[in-house]
Formats: structure tokens, sequence, C-alpha cells
């Protein structure tokens, strides 16, 4: 992977991580000591983070180095790779948008399919 490439691809994975701790760039940008331009070149690639600033990145965004450079290496499709954490926030952000009729109705029927599958079986619901 070329550096350009690794510089983006790093980038998305600190939004990734940031967006999933619910932190805008000044928020991290004061969590880590930074200013929120930085975090932003940062997170466009726009510049090559020093490895102390990595560090600062992982402690502020509750992850390590590694998860952030491993990510980062890793080719995805997607600009948010597939992880547990990636799943609840798009749930989150979809229920943002229901109503509280909406959002009631919505769990409702979960607990209705989940009820069901533990009576059938797996991959047995009705």
């Amino acid at each position: 992977m070329d550096e350009i490439r690794f510089l983006y691809a790093f980038g998305l994975s600190v939004r990734k991580h940031r967006v999933i701790a619910g932190l805008s760039q000044q928020q991290l940008g004061e969590r880590i000591d930074c200013d929120k331009k930085t975090i932003g070149r940062i997170e466009r690639g726009d510049t090559d983070p020093r490895l102390s600033i990595i560090c600062r990145l992982a402690d502020g965004l509750e992850t390590t180095c590694s998860r952030l450079i491993k990510e980062a290496e890793l080719p995805t499709i997607d600009q948010f790779a597939p992880t547990v954490e990636h799943d609840y926030l798009r749930l989150f952000q979809y229920c943002r948008r229901l109503s509280p009729e909406q959002f009631n109705n919505l769990c409702n029927t979960a607990y209705l399919y989940a009820s069901a599958g533990k009576k059938s079986g797996p991959g047995r619901l009705r």
C-alpha cells in the first residue's frame, strides 16, 4: 500500500473511532491537546502524524495504536470496517430518526422475533 492510501485509510480509521465514541473533532482535540484543524487533516489523510500523535489519538479514542494502524492496513469497501461498534452506530443513527411510536414498534417487533427464535430454534422465525 502506498503512503497516500495508507494515510487516507488511517484517517478513516481515526474518524470511525471518533464517531463511535460520539466525539466531535473539537472534543477529540481537547482530549489529546491538539487543535481541531490537525484532527481534520489527519482524518482526511492530508498529514503524516508523528508516532506521539498516534499514541495520543489512541488514548483519546480509548483504543490502541496497533488497532488504528491495523484497520488502516486492511482494505475495506466501506469507510467503517465491519465491526460490532459499526453495527451499533448504524442502528443508533437509524433509531435517532424514528418517532417514539416508531421506536416502540421496532423494539416490540425485535422482541417478538427474538422470542420466536428461542421457541422455534435457530433459523426458524415465523
